[in-house]
C-alpha cells in the first residue's frame, strides 16, 4: 500500500512540475504564474522541489541547464521574472528559491531571529566573520574594494548569504567586471518590504509556513533531503509529523515526506 501511494504521488509530482506530460513554460508570464501556483520553487539545481529550468524546458535536465539547446530562452525567461511579484532568497539547500510574495514575511522572520543569528555567528568561518564585522561597522561592503582576493572573498560572502545574515546585489564595475554590494539583511530591500508583516509571526509559525509550502510544492520528497532544506534545521519537521500535518511514507528502505491530503 505505501509503495502504491508513493508511485501515485511521484506521478502527481511530475505532472504538477510540468514534466510528464511535458508542458514547457513559454514565457516569463507563464513562469511567474507557475511560481504563484507552486508558491516556492528553485531556479536551478537538484532538489525535489520544482526547478524553473526544467519547467521551462518541459523535461528533466541531465547535467547543467547551460548546455541545453534552449539555454538562451531559459536564461531570458529567468531574467525577466523580476518584472512580476515574486521574490528570491538563498533559502533551499543554500540555493536560490523563487517564491510567491506571500512567503516573504516568513523568510524575513527566519532571517531576523536573534537566537538563530547568534548561534550562526558563533560557528562562522574566520573570514566570513571578518566580513560580517566590516559590514556591521560600515553598513555595506563592495566586494572588489574589500581587499581580499575574489577566490577567498566569494565563499565568505556566500556563507553569510546562505545563513540569511546579509543580502547582496550585483553591479557592473567601471572596468566591466561583476562584483557585489553586500548589506546586512535587516537593511536589505527584502527585509524593508516584509519586516512589518514578519513581526506578526512567531519563529515557529514562520518555519511551519515555509516547510508546508515547500513540501506541498514538491508533492513528495525524500525525508533526508527535507531535513537539509532550511537554515533553521529539522526540529519543526518532527513536530509537524507528530501533529499529522506532514506524513511519512516508507518504501524500499527509504522514507519520504508528503502533506496529508
Amino acid at each position: 500500500m505505501p509503495h502504491t501511494r508513493l508511485k501515485k504521488l511521484q506521478a502527481l509530482r511530475l505532472r504538477l512540475h510540468r514534466l510528464e506530460p511535458s508542458r514547457p513554460l513559454r514565457d516569463a508570464r507563464q513562469a511567474a504564474a507557475f511560481v504563484k501556483e507552486r508558491r516556492i520553487v528553485m531556479s536551478t539545481g537538484r532538489a525535489a522541489l520544482p526547478l524553473l529550468t526544467e519547467a521551462i524546458a518541459g523535461r528533466p535536465l541531465a547535467g547543467s541547464w547551460m548546455a541545453h539547446p534552449e539555454v538562451r530562452r531559459i536564461y531570458n525567461i529567468l531574467g525577466r521574472l523580476a518584472k512580476y511579484d515574486v521574490v528570491t532568497a538563498p533559502l533551499i539547500l543554500g540555493k536560490e528559491a523563487v517564491m510567491d510574495a506571500s512567503l516573504g514575511p516568513a523568510v524575513d522572520r527566519i532571517a531576523g531571529e536573534r537566537g538563530r543569528r547568534a548561534r550562526v555567528r558563533g560557528r562562522l568561518p574566520l573570514l566570513a566573520r571578518r566580513l560580517l564585522d566590516q559590514i556591521e561597522a560600515e553598513g555595506r561592503v563592495r566586494m572588489d574594494h574589500w581587499g581580499v582576493a575574489t577566490k577567498r572573498a566569494r565563499p565568505a560572502r556566500l556563507v553569510l548569504e546562505r545563513e540569511l545574515l546579509v543580502a547582496a546585489s550585483g553591479i557592473h564595475t567601471e572596468s566591466g567586471y561583476h562584483t557585489a554590494i553586500v548589506v546586512l539583511w535587516r537593511t536589505s530591500k527584502f527585509s524593508q518590504r516584509f519586516a512589518k508583516e514578519a513581526a506578526r509571526l512567531t519563529f515557529a509559525e514562520a518555519q511551519d509556513m515555509l516547510l508546508m509550502a515547500a513540501v506541498r510544492s514538491a508533492v513528495i520528497a525524500p525525508e533526508r533531503e527535507v531535513r537539509r532544506w532550511f537554515v533553521f534545521g529539522a526540529e519543526r519537521i518532527d513536530i509537524l509529523l507528530a501533529q499529522g500535518a506532514l506524513e511519512r511514507l516508507t518504501a524500499a528502505g527509504r522514507t519520504w515526506v508528503t502533506c496529508r491530503q
